[in-house]
């Protein structure tokens, strides 16, 4: 996998939220996500941090986008938890990797790097929300056909 685990646990919580503008716990993405609640709320802090998310203590509280989804493109999340640089250096990881002394896939990466690069700049949050609901629509096509 390129990235962490905790990025695509972030792009699929982004992607649960409503579009309304209401406020979900991260307990309840957890359950709804099957994903462990403690390490799913500190990503989601982790995005707020980026201003990415708000969030709200209390009862009626919890978390939800900052601006509408097709506002936040899949390369900010990336970025705030990978970090700026998260597709520099050498796939390889050398560290003197670069023209002069290029490692045997520097040349490759550096196609991939930019085609990944651009792809995320613009795919956004929105992007994936679609892709779940075609996803859900096809399971439930699949099921009705069995059953």
């Amino acid at each position: 996998m390129l990235f962490s685990t905790a990025t695509g646990y972030a792009l699929r919580a982004l992607a649960a939220l409503p579009e309304d503008g209401t406020f979900s716990l991260a307990k309840d993405l957890s359950a709804k996500l099957e994903l462990p609640g403690p390490y799913l709320a500190k990503i989601l802090q982790g995005l707020v941090q980026a201003d990415i998310l708000e969030s709200v203590r209390g009862p009626k509280g919890g978390f939800r986008l900052t601006r509408p989804s097709h506002r936040i493109t899949v390369g900010e999340v990336v970025s705030a938890l990978e970090g700026p640089d998260a597709m520099e250096g050498c796939i390889m990881g050398f560290p003197t990797c670069g023209g002069d002394h290029p490692c045997p896939l520097h040349d490759a990466w550096g196609a991939v790097k930019v085609q990944v690069s651009s792809s995320m700049t613009q795919a956004t949050i929105r992007d994936l929300q679609l892709m779940d609901i075609r996803h859900q629509k096809e399971a439930e096509v699949r099921t009705a056909k069995r059953g």
